[in-house]
């Protein structure tokens, strides 16, 4: 989903950050992650509201940026499972590859019963996204280790492939970031997508407190916060076998859902659509 062209000039209108500039001032002592779903025209508005204080993340004269994530599970989607379940710790994993730069990074994301959130990466070949090498092997044993989780009897298999175009906001001198996500497509297999709505962005906030300045400018503007997890809200709409015992979730009205052929079957019988 490309901009329009007054949120375009809006965006190119803010300072230019680096990623080694951005990497010197992430690190925050204890990061809040509040997500929230809006609006083109009040993503627009966002940007207006921070432009005295805030920086875009900008790489080879690029300020929008393609990913595509393939997640991994077990056969029983124990990864699905530990996280509806609130059970901790647990681990999320996933190969990430960046499009444009063509750099790819297995991650490893722990969940710890204190709430804190510890990830873990190594290189990761762009070729294999979605199988996992024997670096990611290694990786993914040393981070359940770490967290005195046991590794699976058997290997990860790809069970979830996210894509987005992702633009990254920092707050000038500070930690605080926010990243706003476009045109978000969840896809199981090739027969199986949910695309969410057009003209809809995922905003992220990253701050001590969650009460960063992203923060302030959304509320000011009435946008709420939200539970939204890409691999949550992709497995419950597409993985029949994904049972969430909350039901439909607010967040996946935001997405529309297509299932073609066989998929449309196995999505049948095993339960109906939210």
């Amino acid at each position: 989903m490309p901009l329009d062209a007054g949120t375009e000039q809006l965006l190119a209108e803010l300072p230019a950050v680096s990623l080694e500039q951005l990497d010197e001032r992430a690190a925050l002592l204890r990061r809040t992650d509040t997500k929230y779903v809006l609006q083109l025209d009040a993503f627009a508005e966002l940007l207006r509201k921070l432009s005295a204080d805030h920086e875009a993340l900008e790489i080879d004269s690029r300020r929008m940026f393609a990913y595509e994530s393939v997640y991994f599970d077990t056969a029983d989607l124990r990864c699905f499972r530990d996280h509806v379940e609130g059970r901790t710790p647990r681990f999320k994993a996933r190969t990430r590859h960046y499009r444009d730069t063509g750099h790819c990074v297995f991650e490893v994301k722990l969940k710890l019963g204190d709430g804190e959130t510890d990830k873990r990466q190594s290189d990761h070949p762009p070729d294999a996204t979605e199988r996992l090498s024997g670096d990611a092997e290694e990786c993914l044993r040393e981070a359940l280790q770490s967290a005195g989780l046991q590794l699976p009897p058997e290997p990860l298999r790809a069970s979830l492939r996210t894509n987005f175009d992702r633009v990254t906001l920092a707050r000038a001198d500070a930690a605080e970031r926010a990243t706003c996500d476009l045109d978000l497509t969840l896809s199981r297999h090739a027969a199986a997508s949910a695309r969410l709505q057009p003209g809809m962005v995922v905003v992220e906030t990253k701050s001590e407190h969650g009460d960063g300045p992203a923060d302030g400018a959304l509320r000011e503007l009435g946008v709420e916060p939200i539970s939204l997890s890409k691999y949550r809200t992709g497995m419950a709409l597409l993985a029949p076998e994904a049972q969430d015992p909350e039901g439909s979730r607010p967040s996946e009205r935001y997405f529309s859902v297509e299932l073609q052929g066989a998929a449309a079957e196995r999505f049948s019988r095993g339960r109906r659509r939210p």
